[in-house]
């Protein structure tokens, strides 16, 4: 993982089915010293069971002293955790509070478009994955397009899902949910 002075990104998406489009998760990760520390290594490397890793984040957030942009990606690192767990509900509370400590963490708003996405609120995930995608990480890019991909297809927009999942796959060659999703397309030529 490439570190950044402060704060390190990390996005990995799951899908359950190539036929139908599942959900993403992304992760903004906070690097400093202890337990937020411990937070943000139990979200990168599941090197914990999540109930410990979310006693280590919670714990990290009510004892120690940060600066508002590393609480804020904790409260983020924390709404992963509570989104491998399926409460994308709680998911969404953390990543609301890191993003009123810091708007400008748009990596934060992939999360939160995955969060709304899984929630079936699909306008509202939309608008968050639309300021995800202004992301400077371009994983965290590739991840805000593949999500804003699902997110039109379950709108009804195909045109738009299609040419998110050409972006994310343009953006990070490897993605193999991108692909995945684009070998469901057939392109006809306009007029045909």
């Amino acid at each position: 993982m490439n570190a950044r002075i402060g704060l390190g990104i990390s996005v990995v998406a799951l899908a359950a089915a190539a036929a139908s489009p599942a959900a993403a998760q992304g992760a903004v990760t906070v690097i400093g010293g202890g337990l937020a520390q411990a937070c943000y290594e139990a979200v990168e490397y599941s090197n914990v069971t999540v109930p410990k890793a979310l006693e280590v984040c919670t714990r990290a957030l009510e004892t120690e002293t940060m600066r508002r942009r590393d609480k804020a990606a904790t409260h983020t690192n924390r709404g992963i955790l509570f989104m491998r767990m399926g409460n994308n509900t709680r998911a969404l509370s953390d990543y609301e509070r890191g993003l009123a400590m810091a708007p400008d963490l748009q990596e934060t708003q992939v999360n939160v478009g995955a969060a709304l996405y899984n929630l079936k609120r699909y306008p509202e995930a939309l608008a968050a994955l639309n300021a995800g995608v202004g992301s400077e990480d371009p994983d965290a890019k590739a991840i805000a397009y593949y999500n804003r991909g699902l997110t039109n297809e379950k709108l009804g927009n195909l045109q738009l899902a299609y040419e998110d999942f050409r972006q994310a796959l343009r953006l990070k060659p490897e993605f193999e949910l991108a692909a995945t999703q684009l070998e469901r397309f057939t392109v006809v030529p306009a007029g045909t």
